[in-house]
């Protein structure tokens, strides 16, 4: 059996088993994108049920029609089961705008505290608005990685 080195969730290197998915159906067979499209009306969602724990490696989106009913922002939560939505864990500082510049990617900054990116299988990932989302249109990814 051969050993890889990997990245751990807290910078240092680990040892682990096979990681070929060939030889090894259950390896970390590597990153995925958690993905959510927003549409008319746009309203508070969960989006991902984690199968597994992940480690989240960043926050994209965009609109491809924004909002026109004044400011509106989401943020993108980690919620236990059992959790309201609203009650989760922010994956980022700031807020992603739905009323921002169209067609125009938006990089969130994530939250500097690193439990905060940890996913534990069956917490979920979620879209949480304030504002009215009138005619907002858009996407919005969270790249994850097997912890």
């Amino acid at each position: 059996m051969s050993v890889d080195i990997r990245q751990g969730a807290d910078g240092s290197l680990e040892m682990v088993g096979d990681q070929n998915s060939t030889r090894n159906p259950t390896a970390n067979t590597g990153w995925m994108a958690a993905s959510f499209n927003y549409n008319v009306p746009a309203a508070d969602v969960s989006f991902f049920v984690a199968d597994r724990a992940y480690v989240v490696k960043g926050i994209r989106g965009v609109n491809d029609v924004i909002g026109t009913g004044g400011a509106c922002t989401a943020v993108i939560r980690k919620v236990p089961s059992g959790t309201a939505l609203a009650s989760g864990t922010a994956l980022h500082s700031g807020t992603y705008n739905l009323v921002g510049t169209a067609a125009t990617n938006q990089t969130l900054t994530l939250s500097t505290t690193a439990s905060d990116l940890l996913l534990a299988a069956g917490d979920r990932l979620a879209f949480d608005l304030t504002g009215t989302a009138t005619s907002a249109i858009g996407a919005i990814s969270v790249t994850l990685a097997p912890a």
